[in-house]
Parts: C-alpha cells; structure tokens; sequence
C-alpha cells in the first residue's frame, strides 16, 4: 500500500491540471483491526454501525465471542447455584487457565444493551473475544460503555 498513512482521519488531496482544473480526491475510510486482520472501514450514518466486509449492512454475529458470551453466564450461573465451589473448578473442568475463566465470566457482567448489540450482530468493528481478554472491563455499565464507545468513532 504506497502512499497511504495511517492517521486515523480521512485525507484529501488536491491536484492541479491543465486549463485550470482542480482535482481533489477524498476518501473518508478508516483501518482497523477486526478478529485478525486489518479491514477498510467506510463512514456510517450515526448510530448505525456498518460491516467491514459489506458497508451499509448490519454486521454478522461474531460466533467466537457469542459462544463466549454464552458460556460467561453459564459459568456464572453455576457459581451463583453453587454447583461449582470456585471459578479454580471450572478452570479445571473445562481444562483452561483459571485466568482466562475469570476475564470470561466478567462477560456476564456486560451492560445489558452491549450484549444485546453482541447478540444481535450490531457489536462495533473491532469488539471481538480478543478485545474482552486483553483489555480489563470494569464493572460499571457506565464505564463499560465508555470503553467500548472508543470502538464506535
């Protein structure tokens, strides 16, 4: 990709031609990271977030984080039953580190409307299960919204 720089904001530029015509070439897209790799991001009317593959369309379920998400709130609600004594015992079961149970179960804690944009497919471009185990999420909805709400712009 020659020539392109990543600021983060759109570039313009301007192009003078023979008998005094002005080219300007403007392209409002960002690149992100999502899931693995880096994607083309074009701009969104407000409050609507588009996919990276097909712009102007509600983004897929991200599987790997729903299964995620699914599993959160099973783990939790076996904690809350007591059927399980600790979060070392389903690390055990499961056969995972107990580290990456507890990031785990902290997705049953999301803010109600955050795991619905998650179930619904509608989550920003670039929440993904990678995003929840390397950044901590507080416990405040509020907090949590603010977090994610960086993703959006």
């Amino acid at each position: 990709m020659r020539g392109l720089q990543q600021t983060g904001l759109a570039r313009s530029n301007t192009a003078k031609l023979e008998d005094g015509i002005r080219l300007t070439t403007f392209i409002p897209v960002r690149f992100v990271r999502h899931k693995a790799r880096k994607v083309v991001v074009e701009p969104t009317p407000p409050g609507r977030m588009a996919s990276p593959l097909n712009p102007g369309r509600p983004t897929s379920v991200d599987e790997h984080l729903m299964a995620a998400l699914a599993r959160a709130f099973f783990w939790q609600e076996l904690l809350d039953s007591g059927r399980v004594a600790n979060i070392a015992e389903i690390a055990a079961c499961e056969g995972i580190e107990k580290v990456r149970v507890q990031k785990m179960v902290k997705l049953a804690r999301l803010a109600p409307d955050i795991a619905e944009d998650i179930a619904r497919g509608r989550q920003p471009v670039g929440l993904s299960l990678e995003f929840f185990m390397r950044k901590p999420m507080p416990d405040d909805w509020n907090a949590q919204r603010e977090a994610i709400s960086g993703l959006v712009s």
